[in-house]
């Protein structure tokens, strides 16, 4: 599963609905009406959240999906560019985030005399990509310190 979410919706709509239909069914055989209500509404939360899940994990994008859903709402979208001009920043962001981790001073300098090798058929200059690898760097940033923050305070088990 990638390391950033995306929105599924049809996966869980589809999820809920099916789980709603069987759940409520369940529910009604024993307990007529009212078990068909309470069948539908635990069916449909967990039918969202496996349809959601289960389309998450197929999803081949991975962590590109999400960039995917948001590019033309960031402040450095230039007008008139497409999903496969942002495509090559973004996934240079993913590909460096380990290093630069490990390495603070990864410098632009050092990203710009790479990116003519994986732009592709970008349209992008570097400055222009640059915003978008530092976008990246920045959510998986938070994803990692929100992800070590939750394991810090949750109960440990003996």
């Amino acid at each position: 599963m990638s390391r950033l979410q995306k929105v599924h919706v049809a996966g869980a709509g589809i999820g809920a609905i099916a789980a709603g239909f069987v759940m409520g069914g369940i529910g009604y055989l024993p307990f007529g009406v009212p078990g068909l209500v309470v069948g539908v509404v635990i069916g449909a939360a967990i039918g969202a959240i496996v349809g959601h899940r289960s389309i998450e994990a197929i999803d081949p994008r991975g962590d590109l999906g999400h960039f995917q859903q948001v590019y033309r709402t960031t402040g450095y979208y230039a007008d008139g560019m497409a999903w496969d001009d942002y495509a090559p920043a973004y996934q240079l962001g993913l590909d460096t985030f380990e290093r630069r981790q490990r390495d603070p001073d990864l410098t632009g300098a050092e990203l710009e005399a790479r990116w003519p090798a994986v732009r592709g058929g970008s349209r992008l200059e570097f400055a222009q990509a640059y915003p978008a690898v530092q976008h990246v760097w920045r959510e998986l940033g938070q994803r990692e310190r929100a992800l070590r923050d939750s394991e810090a305070g949750a109960p440990r088990g003996s």
